[in-house]
């Protein structure tokens, strides 16, 4: 149970190219390896990590617990959530329905999950948006212009959360090492979002960006001797050329749809503990949020393959931190049955998902498919309406 979206991660989000998709997805050999190796990291994380600190048993007797209705309701705030999580690509891909919106993130987040090691859920998911016959340009823009927003939400949220519990006048979550994750992250978010301004807003200084980023890397790939040299200043300026209208656009509009997903997902955790039974009293909905948003940003840096196992042991530890061990199988019962909705069955679904909008051809498209749909006016396959 790894990579978040609503916390997490998915992956590939960033490295989905502007001019389209430049990768095929991996053969069905290289899939099903791939996969195994999630499973093999599940396996370390739950069958041999955890249960050196956590009673199983304990955490069962919390599951057994549940009510139907617990499980009901906890089902209709997940579906919520879903929706609200597909709204960026509403506002970022013209003409996709909320509907489709919510497909795109499952589809992105579960295949993301179970194909790891590469960007691969990016690339399906441009050939899915393509087949409900959105253009190339805003599927394209759309999908990489997710990925900016999403981590840049990410980002946001310690700061977020110094403010929620401040207001809540919540204990201090962590020491140092918080306070040192949450000034990186807010620099790290003002500083990009203020070289996308400049980028967008000035030509000189958009050119200015482009040589001192091409001198930097030759420097950085030369300390390395690498000889290869990354094209950094044609990448801002096409970053800026393909991206640029649609971010001054629906830029801050997208960013403020993820930092709502995010904080729904927040909600969903904290609601997640309260129903196995940690209560206010042990860990506040400040102290959660916290938790929720610290994560967040470390899992930006990829730590596991499809984000499996991680994220995980860095809830469990960081609320039994502030908990004490006494909540520790009941924490870690809140955790899964949140990562259980929120990573494991997009996985599923996002699979039922492809195979409808994929009916009568493979679900993973080949290469020879990718790039005939990087045209306009190329025969692209239309599923049948009722797949989402």
């Amino acid at each position: 149970m790894g990579a978040t979206t609503g916390e997490s991660s998915i992956e590939g989000v960033s490295e989905v190219p502007t001019s389209g998709p430049a990768q095929a997805v991996p053969s069905r050999r290289t899939a099903i390896l791939r996969s195994a190796i999630v499973i093999g990291i599940l396996v370390v994380v739950f069958g041999l990590i955890l249960p050196r600190f956590v009673d199983y048993e304990e955490v069962l007797d919390a599951f057994r617990a549940l009510t139907f209705l617990q499980v009901v309701q906890m089902t209709a705030l997940v579906s919520v959530a879903w929706v609200i999580a597909g709204v960026p690509f509403v506002v970022l891909i013209e003409g996709l329905s909320v509907a489709r919106g919510a497909a795109s993130y499952l589809i992105l987040s579960g295949i993301g999950a179970s194909i790891p090691l590469g960007p691969w859920n990016m690339g399906i998911l441009w050939v899915v948006i393509r087949g409900w016959g959105i253009r190339v340009q805003p599927a394209t823009s759309g999908i990489a212009l997710y990925g900016v927003t999403n981590q840049l939400a990410r980002l946001a949220l310690p700061v977020l959360a110094v403010i929620v519990l401040a207001v809540a006048g919540a204990r201090p979550v962590g020491g140092g090492t918080v306070v040192l994750i949450t000034a990186i992250s807010t620099v790290v978010f003002v500083v990009a979002v203020a070289l996308m301004i400049a980028i967008l807003r000035s030509d000189r200084a958009a050119d200015w960006l482009g040589r001192t980023g091409q001198r930097a890397a030759a420097w950085v790939f030369g300390r390395l001797n690498r000889a290869e040299r990354p094209d950094v200043d044609g990448a801002i300026h096409r970053f800026r050329d393909q991206l640029g209208g649609l971010l001054r656009r629906r830029g801050l509009a997208a960013l403020l749809a993820a930092i709502v997903t995010q904080v729904t997902w927040s909600i969903v955790l904290i609601v997640a503990l309260r129903i196995v039974g940690v209560s206010d009293d042990v860990l506040t909905a400040a102290e959660i949020f916290a938790v929720y948003a610290l994560v967040n940003v470390i899992t930006i840096i990829p730590m596991s393959p499809g984000g499996a196992g991680i994220p995980e042991l860095l809830y469990i530890a960081g609320m039994s931190a502030i908990a004490g061990a006494s909540s520790e199988a009941l924490i870690t019962a809140g955790v899964f049955l949140f990562r259980l909705y929120q990573w494991f069955l997009p996985i599923p679904i996002a699979w039922i998902l492809l195979k409808l909008a994929r009916r009568g051809r493979p679900m993973l498209p080949g290469t020879a498919e990718l790039r005939s749909y990087a045209v306009d006016d190329a025969p692209v396959h239309q599923p049948a309406q009722a797949t989402t």
